[in-house]
C-alpha cells in the first residue's frame, strides 16, 4: 500500500470483500481480542458488513455492501426497551477513581520512515482511591519508598506502549523483564518519581526500555493527585499487530502521564478496560 492512499477493499488483517466480513472479524479477534472498527448491524443483531481501515474507497465499500446485504436480508422487527437504550456504551470508572491522559510519541521521526510516525497516541489511565491512599501513607514516614506493584505494573503493561501509528498491543505479565519505580518525598504532599523499565516479547521481535522521571502533587487530607507529570524515555523496537511500519532501526519512544481536565476522560475507558468492557485485569495487573 503506498503511503497516504488506502488499499482498496480493506486493510491486511481484515480486508474488505463481498461475503467475507464476518471471516475477517473473526480473524482479528482471534490475532488480538480487538473489536476495533466499523460495523453496520440491523437492530435485530444481523450483521451486514465490517472493516477496519479508513480509507474513502474502503467506507464507501463498506456502506454499499451493508446496504446491499441490508435490502437482501432484511432484519426482523425487534422491541429496543428503554434500559437498554440508556445503558452505557462502556464501562467508566469508579467515581473515587482519577483519570490521567496519556500522550507516546517518537521524537524527531527518521526521514524515510511513514508519516504516520510523526502522529501521537493518546489514551487514559485510571488510578484507584485505595492506591493513592496508600502512596500518601507510605510518603508520610519522610523516606524513600517503592511505588505499588499495582500503579507500577498497570502503567508499564498498559500505558508503556507505541500508540502512535495506532492501536497498540499491550504487554503480556512474562513480557516485563524488569520494572521499578521509587517515590521520594521532598516535602508534605511533593514526590520526585525514578524508576526503569524493560519490556520485551518472548520472541525477542518487540520491546521497549528505558527509564522513568516524574513528580507528583498530592492532596495529604483527601488523597488527590493535583498535578502528575510522568514521563518514560526509551528506546524502542518491532512493530504491533495494528501498529506496523516503525522506524525501521530502535527508535526512541517518550510516553507521557499527566493530569486532565477533559470530559470525554470520565466516558472513554482506557484501551485496555476498552477491549475487555471490565477493569479486572487493568485493576490488578
Amino acid at each position: 500500500m503506498d503511503e497516504g492512499v488506502s488499499s482498496r477493499h480493506g486493510s491486511k488483517l481484515s480486508g474488505l470483500k463481498p461475503g467475507t466480513a464476518n471471516l475477517d472479524l473473526n480473524r482479528q479477534m482471534s490475532q488480538s481480542n480487538d473489536p476495533q472498527g466499523m460495523y453496520i448491524f440491523g437492530a435485530d443483531g444481523t450483521p451486514y458488513a465490517f472493516a477496519n481501515d479508513h480509507g474513502p474507497e474502503d467506507i464507501d465499500e463498506l456502506m454499499n455492501v451493508g446496504l446491499k446485504r441490508f435490502s437482501e436480508r432484511p432484519p426482523t422487527p425487534v422491541q429496543i426497551s428503554r434500559e437498554e437504550k440508556d445503558a452505557p456504551f462502556s464501562i467508566t470508572p469508579p467515581q473515587t477513581a482519577q483519570v490521567f491522559q496519556v500522550f507516546s510519541r517518537i521524537p524527531s521521526p527518521p526521514k524515510n520512515s511513514t508519516f504516520l510516525n510523526a502522529g501521537v497516541g493518546r489514551d487514559f489511565c485510571w488510578i484507584y482511591e485505595n492506591e493513592r491512599r496508600e502512596i500518601a501513607k507510605l510518603a508520610a514516614n519522610g523516606v524513600e519508598f517503592t511505588v505499588p506493584d499495582t500503579v507500577t505494573r498497570r502503567i508499564a503493561r498498559f500505558h508503556f506502549v507505541d500508540g502512535v501509528r495506532g492501536t497498540p498491543n499491550m504487554w503480556q505479565k512474562h513480557e516485563i523483564k524488569s520494572l521499578s519505580l521509587r517515590a521520594k518525598p521532598d516535602s508534605s504532599g511533593q514526590l520526585t518519581l525514578t524508576g526503569k523499565f524493560s519490556l520485551r516479547t518472548r520472541n525477542g521481535k518487540r520491546g521497549y526500555s528505558g527509564k522513568i522521571d516524574g513528580t507528583l502533587t498530592f492532596d495529604p487530607e483527601t488523597f488527590a493527585w493535583t498535578r502528575l507529570r510522568l514521563l518514560a524515555d526509551g528506546t524502542a523496537f518491532g512493530a504491533g499487530t495494528y501498529t506496523p511500519n516503525q522506524p525501521k532501526n530502535h527508535y526512541r519512544l517518550l510516553v507521557g502521564l499527566l493530569n486532565t481536565v477533559l470530559p470525554e476522560a470520565r466516558f472513554v475507558p482506557p484501551e485496555e478496560v476498552a477491549i475487555h468492557n471490565r477493569d479486572t485485569g487493568y485493576r490488578e495487573p
